[in-house]
This record gives structure tokens, C-alpha cells and sequence, in this order.
């Protein structure tokens, strides 16, 4: 393998490039899923009701929303390596703080802090590989790292649930802040490409902002953004609580499906790269027709989860296999714009996908707090069935964009 400035990378090198990220992404995976395994501690020890719940787990979106850009412009600026390293530092607060949080408010305080730190991860390792592998091999490379974030989502179900036979969900908290500083100083000693600019930070900024503005930009966005963003929103609590409510499921067994979709949804960080590359190179099905076609079926089987739901069983873990899908468009964002702007791109982007999972996970629970709960004390579930239509109808609009919207003037080749 070669890097981009044509000197070789050789295996040594790739594992000192590879490790330290994937181990970051790990933790940002485990610590976005571990509420909808724990969703029912918090509603008994705090007493939430469902919008209560959707707040304090969105906290994480929000703050990781808000993280993006400035993000994208020290990537760009400083290095993925010395820019991750520093954020990770406010996770480690954040899992102090909420494991101490005695009120919804420092479980909210927590969560944010846990979300600004852990923000970075993913496009610090797209923004690594980037600098130094060449590019048709970032859509592997980019599945291997989401490959090891789904095992932190695998460990967040069964295993964290497993655990609390033995410790509480504070002491968990704590171990995370631990594991989560290790990374910290672990990736500190990756490899790091400062960038070359003589930009001043302010203009950086400014270029970040006129991102959205492009056409070429909102050719694709609406359905990346969605797509990811439902996912992510579904995934990191609702699932859960779904199962309890919908299909009456015993709350002992929840963490067993849960671990399924995880799983489930390891293979699809697998093998989204690898089927896109191999349409792309024996089909040339470029790789935005592949999430076209995905995020179709994908929209599909969430109507099905709202209008057939005693099926859930089936539709969840075909659902989450296809949700990784939509995180093949980071290499066409990237594509659409010159090299010294492709962190700002990608951050861009994924401040929009957080900002959206912030609004529909917490807009899930408003929705569901509409109707009555059941004689039991769970969640309708009408209100599922509701919100879950909702966000499957703007995902088949987004779909229409995707394929109309200035498809002559906006072409996308990659």
C-alpha cells in the first residue's frame, strides 16, 4: 500500500495507523448504545417518562453535533491523531459525571460531555486513512473501523446486561472512563498529517459553513442524513424499549435481541464497504446507487416494523444490517470537494446527521407520550406505530430527492 504523497505504508505502519482509531470507535459505539440496554434501570431509579428518556440520550447527538465543525476544522488543521486525543478527554469526564449523577440534569451533563468527546472518532480515523491509504481502498478500510464499532455495540447488549449481575450501571461508567482515557493516549501516538494551510481559522470556519450551501452538496444529503440519522436514533435506545412494549417481550430477554441486531449489525459495517467496492469495480454501480438502492429497502422494512409489527423479530435485524449502508456516503462527500476541505465536508455532514438524531430520538418519545400508556405502565404502542410511519414517509421523500433533485447539474460520479 502506498500513502498519498507515494511513500510505502507496510503492515507495521497500518496496525500503528489502524489500532488506535478503531479502538476510539469502539468506545464511541459502546457508549451511544448502552442506553437502550439500560433504558429500563433509568426509568425505574429516575423516573422518566419516554420524552424524559429520548432527552437524556439525545444529549450525546446534541453535543456531538455540536462538535462537528470545529472538529472538521482542527482535522483539518492539526491532525486527526492530537485532535482526538484532546476530545477523548471530555468523555472521560462525561462518564464521571454520569456515573455520579444523582438527578435527570447531570445524567443530561454527562451524556453531552460523553457525546463531545467521543464526537470526533469517526471522522478522525476517515480523515487518517484519508491522509495516508490510497483511495480506492478507503471504502474497506473505512468498514473494517465501523466493523470494530459494531463489536462495541455487541458488547453494549448481552455482555453490559450480563455484567450488572456482578456490578452496578455507575460502576460501569467508571470502567469506561477508564478504557476511554487509555484510547486517549493510545491514539495520541498514531500517525498525524498536520494540514498544509495558511488559512486562518476563521476563514476555515467560513469555508465549513459555505459547504451547505452548495448544490452538490443537498444532491445526496437529505437521504444520507436521514438514513444515518434513524438509524443511529432507533438503534442507540428505541429498539430496546420497543420490544418491551410493542411485542411484550420479558425484559430479561431484550438484551438477547438486542445482541442479535448488534451482531446483525457488525456484518453490515463489514460488508457495506466491501459490496460497494466489488459493484463498483465488476458492475461500475457507483457507490451512491448502492445506498440508494439500500436505503430503499431499508425504508420499506420500517414500514413494515410499523404496520406489521408482530413480525418485529424478522424486520429489526434486517433493518439494522442495511442502516450501516448509509455510512458509504462519507467517501462521496469527500469526493465532491477539493482535499484540503474533505474533513470540513465530513464534518459538515455528520453534524447534520447528529443534529437530525438528536431531533427524531427525542421527538420519538414527545410522540409516544401523546398517547396513553398501557394498564401495565409501558409505553403505547400507538405511539410507535406513529412516530415510526412518520419517519419512514420522510424517508421515502428523501428517497425521491435522491433521484430527482438535479441529477444533471449535481452528477455524482463516485
Amino acid at each position: 500500500m502506498y500513502k498519498q504523497n507515494s511513500q510505502p505504508v507496510n503492515a507495521a505502519f497500518f496496525v500503528q495507523l489502524f489500532v488506535p482509531f478503531a479502538l476510539a470507535f469502539f468506545m464511541s459505539c459502546l457508549l451511544r448504545t448502552i442506553n437502550s440496554v439500560l433504558a429500563p434501570t433509568f426509568i425505574e431509579t429516575f423516573n422518566m417518562s419516554a420524552s424524559d428518556l429520548g432527552i437524556m440520550t439525545s444529549a450525546y447527538f446534541l453535543s456531538f453535533a455540536v462538535a462537528q465543525i470545529p472538529l472538521g476544522v482542527f482535522f483539518d488543521r492539526f491532525g486527526p491523531s492530537r485532535t482526538l486525543s484532546f476530545s477523548l478527554l471530555f468523555a472521560v469526564i462525561g462518564c464521571i459525571v454520569f456515573a455520579s449523577a444523582q438527578t435527570m440534569l447531570f445524567l443530561f451533563i454527562g451524556r453531552a460531555l460523553v457525546g463531545l468527546g467521543v464526537a470526533g472518532c469517526m471522522i478522525a480515523a476517515y480523515k487518517a486513512f484519508g491522509d495516508w491509504l490510497p483511495k480506492d481502498k478507503l471504502p474497506i478500510f473505512n468498514s473494517m473501523e465501523s466493523f470494530v464499532g459494531g463489536i462495541g455495540g455487541i458488547v453494549a447488549t448481552a455482555p453490559i446486561n450480563a455484567a450488572l449481575s456482578f456490578i452496578n450501571w455507575r460502576t460501569v461508567f467508571l470502567i469506561f472512563a477508564g478504557l476511554t482515557f487509555l484510547s486517549a493516549v493510545i491514539v495520541f501516538f498514531a500517525p498525524n498529517k498536520k494540514g498544509n494551510t495558511n488559512e486562518s481559522i476563521g476563514r476555515q470556519f467560513t469555508d465549513a459553513f459555505r459547504i451547505c450551501l452548495t448544490g452538490r452538496f443537498w444532491r445526496l444529503a437529505p437521504l444520507a442524513i436521514l438514513g444515518q440519522s434513524a438509524y443511529l436514533a432507533l438503534n442507540s435506545l428505541w429498539i430496546g424499549p420497543w420490544y418491551k412494549d410493542v411485542m411484550n417481550v420479558p425484559g430479561n430477554y431484550v438484551p438477547q435481541l438486542l445482541l442479535i441486531c448488534a451482531c446483525v449489525i457488525t456484518i453490515g459495517y463489514f460488508f457495506n464497504g466491501i459490496i460497494a467496492n466489488r459493484l463498483k469495480k465488476h458492475f461500475t454501480i457507483p457507490v451512491y446507487k448502492t445506498v440508494i438502492f439500500t436505503m430503499t429497502i431499508y425504508t420499506v422494512i420500517l414500514f413494515f416494523i410499523a404496520l406489521l409489527p408482530q413480525l418485529g423479530k424478522i424486520w429489526w435485524p434486517f433493518f439494522v444490517l442495511l442502516g450501516p449502508f448509509s455510512l458509504l456516503t462519507y467517501p462521496i462527500f469527500s469526493d465532491l470537494f477539493r482535499n484540503d476541505l474533505a474533513g470540513r465536508a465530513q464534518a459538515v455532514y455528520n453534524m447534520l446527521v447528529f443534529v437530525l438524531s438528536m431531533v427524531i430520538q427525542s421527538g420519538i418519545g414527545y410522540i409516544i407520550d401523546m398517547y396513553e400508556p398501557t394498564s401495565d405502565g409501558g409505553y403505547n404502542p400507538a405511539g410507535y406505530a406513529t412516530a415510526f410511519l412518520i419517519l419512514a414517509s420522510l424517508l421515502a421523500l428523501s428517497i425521491l430527492w435522491a433521484i430527482f433533485f438535479r441529477r444533471k447539474e449535481h452528477e455524482l460520479k463516485y
